[in-house]
């Protein structure tokens, strides 16, 4: 089965100036602020959605700044908002905002709260305004993660099924293992159950953060990163894919795309085409590199870079109106990083 999976020789390469539509900065250009791992949506009266986390201080927000964080936001509706600040942790750290825009229309935040992925508890949040009003935070219950990552698949149904991970044991621990789990809800994130564990026999610490997308066939297929890195050896994009709506899943495979312990996110067009943003190195988080599909996710062919020297953990949608959005977190000179996004024009890649 590896050799289905490959980057096409014959790629042609498309400049960045003729892809981008538009491009900015979302997150305040404040001087110690720091942000990362972004989430968008597009609400129900056609409004862009963009949350992050972030907060005051020197240093990376999850490595330097231990607390004083909290969840930003801004939206698009002609012109970007104000970046507003919507949540914040006094004590401690928030990890990886995600949203979710399920068939009721209203909402859903989710994120996490703990010093660490392996120690943190998940909460949920709703609005019913386009994210102008939030609810109060729901805890969700031990052992349900929900997204921690990547945006939800929201099945026909209206069922969310949530890219999820676990890992034990911190990453230089003598014993420590990773597992990709799939967190479900039938109602909107009132009720769940849960799908896996998925991991490979001989790679007991290394796969976390899965992105979900429909394969064109009536099937799910999902990639994921690799933490190789941490043990020394060089990291690849995985995948694997579920016939039974994300209840079981085939064994995971290993594709010839590197990954450098880097998140990744997939915008799924529709009838198997994908669009992918992924570091495309074996070490650094850079170039933030962009990658299709016209088979649902069996091959790759990489097309361009958004990035050369920055550009991680990015989170992408293709909105009503055709086009992708993309967010990520971009380095400053300062070492600081702030929330960039680019709007792409599909029909470039697919030339």
């Amino acid at each position: 089965m590896r050799h289905l999976f490959f980057i096409a020789l014959s790629m042609i390469w498309i400049a960045y100036a003729d892809l981008a539509q538009s491009e900015e900065f979302l997150s305040p250009a404040w001087e110690k602020y720091d942000c990362h791992s972004s989430s968008l949506v597009e609400t129900n009266t056609g409004e862009i959605l963009v949350v992050w986390k972030g907060g005051l201080g020197e240093g990376k927000s999850n490595i330097d700044m231990p607390s004083k964080l909290g969840i930003w936001q801004t939206r698009y509706d002609g012109e970007w908002s104000a970046p507003e600040r919507v949540h914040f942790e006094a004590e401690s750290v928030v990890w990886n905002p995600v949203l979710c825009r399920p068939l009721s229309g209203d909402l859903l935040l989710f994120y996490r709260v703990g010093e660490s992925p392996r120690s943190a508890v998940a909460f949920l949040r709703r609005s019913s305004d386009g994210g102008r009003h939030w609810s109060e935070p729901e805890l969700l219950p031990a052992g349900i993660m929900g997204p921690v990552k990547n945006k939800p698949v929201v099945l026909k149904d209206g069922t969310l099924v949530c890219p999820s991970s676990i890992q034990a044991g911190s990453p230089d621990a003598a014993y420590r293992s990773t597992a990709l789990w799939f967190d479900i809800s039938s109602d909107e994130g009132k009720t769940w159950k849960k799908s896996g564990p998925l991991f490979p026999s001989n790679h007991p610490f290394g796969l976390i953060e899965p992105a979900i997308f429909n394969d064109g066939e009536g099937n799910l297929r999902l990639v994921c990163r690799d933490r190789a890195l941490r043990d020394g050896k060089e990291g690849f994009i995985w995948t694997a894919f579920s016939e039974d709506r994300g209840m079981t899943w085939s064994g995971l495979e290993r594709t010839d795309l590197p990954n450098p312990d880097s998140a990744l996110d997939v915008a799924d067009l529709g009838q198997g085409r994908l669009v992918m943003f992924y570091n495309h190195c074996k070490k650094e988080r850079f170039p933030l590199s962009v990658a299709i599909s016209n088979d649902g996710g069996k091959t790759w062919e990489r097309k361009c870079d958004l990035e050369e020297k920055t550009g991680e953990f990015p989170a992408a949608i293709r909105t009503s109106d055709g086009q992708i959005h993309v967010t990520y977190a971009y380095e400053v000179a300062s070492g600081q990083r702030r929330i960039k996004h680019v709007a792409i024009d599909p029909s470039r890649l697919f030339e």
